[in-house]
């Protein structure tokens, strides 16, 4: 029997009410000033109260909600998280200063986790996510690509990459994934299918390994053709739960032995509160706790979307969770029960599976 499909997400996730995201954002500055400088964060407590403890509290909603292969929690903008630390400490454009990048994120979760062996006497599997070259090249100098400066950018993330995998009895980094979101659906100018690849190539140099399994993060399969051509890449994303018509054929995935991840379960928050408001739900309503929780798929639409993905691509279902991050959803404990209700349903097909 084909191994079944494990339970990862995308990143990010609602801050808590009381944590005021301006304050979060400055002291998540003055950690990774700090990291940089090789000074302990963990003894400054400004930095443990408004970066570290938040942090970790939308880590431990996570691991509680039996996400598999979780993803740091991602309250940083995907574009400045990256771009900053590039602007700051460039050895020439879009070049960073390989001793100044990390993802800070990861360390604190790594001391975390130390804490989560000693008393479980389990490994945590975390997944390494970092904002890709184009994405982030298309954010800084628009849609004409000039190849050297986007590999400078590549080769930046690939330092951030490199400089982050953590691999101990405590911590594993289990997938490494490039968010590219926007690829399919903009027109980049002055580049080829071939540039792009190398690109993406030069950003995954050296990552991909027997126990590490190398993602990137779409939102549409419209040019799975570049994804599909790289050397590096093994696992392609579909957000599914969104969009049933967002699939590729399962001989494409064969013939270029790539895997893919689906999204079982809707994050798209704006369009489904929409959705709502048109049955005629009030405004009011979707301000309550009740209100928020109808907002999640049922666990049968759910389960019908894993269904239909195993059905469709049988061993080259890699992985499932919800479609993107859930940073949208305002309250932690609102996306902490998608991600539940993605967990039971995964569980007990599971279960019937064997």
């Amino acid at each position: 029997m084909n191994e079944f499909p494990k339970f990862d997400d995308v990143g990010s996730f609602p801050l808590a009410d009381n944590i005021d995201k301006e304050t979060f954002d400055r002291f998540y500055w003055i950690a990774y000033k700090a990291f940089v400088n090789k000074n302990d964060i963990f003894e400054n407590k400004g930095i443990q109260i408004h970066f570290i403890q938040p942090m970790l509290d939308s880590f431990k909603f996570k691991l509680s909600a039996g996400v598999e292969i979780i993803n740091y929690p991602q309250h940083m903008d995907m574009y400045k998280q990256f771009l900053k630390p590039i602007a700051d400490y460039e050895r020439e454009p879009d070049l960073i200063d390989p001793e100044k990048a990390y993802v800070p994120e990861m360390f604190v979760i790594e001391r975390f986790a130390k804490e989560f062996f000693e008393k479980t006497g389990k490994t945590l599997k975390i997944k390494l996510c970092v904002t890709g070259p184009i994405e982030l090249y298309v954010r800084k100098h628009q849609f004409t690509i000039y190849y050297d400066l986007a590999l400078n950018l590549a080769k930046s993330i690939n330092t951030f990459l490199k400089n982050s995998i953590i691999n101990s009895k405590y911590l594993h980094t289990t997938v490494v994934s490039i968010d590219e979101p926007s690829l399919g659906y903009m027109d980049i100018l002055n580049t080829s299918n071939a540039d792009l690849i190398k690109i993406f190539d030069a950003s995954l140099e050296g990552i991909k390994r027997k126990d590490i399994t190398v993602q990137i993060h779409i939102h549409t399969l419209n040019r799975a053709d570049i994804p599909l051509n790289s050397k590096y890449i093994d696992v392609l994303t579909c957000e599914y739960a969104a969009d049933n018509s967002n699939k590729i054929p399962k001989k494409t995935l064969d013939t270029y032995d790539k895997f893919i991840r689906v999204g079982i379960t809707r994050t798209n928050i704006d369009n489904i509160i929409a959705e709502i408001l048109d049955k005629g739900e009030s405004w009011e309503h979707l301000q309550t706790i009740n209100g928020m929780l109808s907002l999640i798929d049922s666990q049968t639409i759910i389960r019908k979307n894993l269904n239909t993905a195993l059905d469709m691509y049988g061993e080259r279902l890699k992985f499932i969770g919800p479609d993107c991050g859930l940073g949208g959803w305002l309250h932690p404990q609102i996306a902490y029960e998608l991600l539940l209700r993605t967990q039971k349903v995964i569980s007990e097909v599971r279960k019937l599976s064997h």
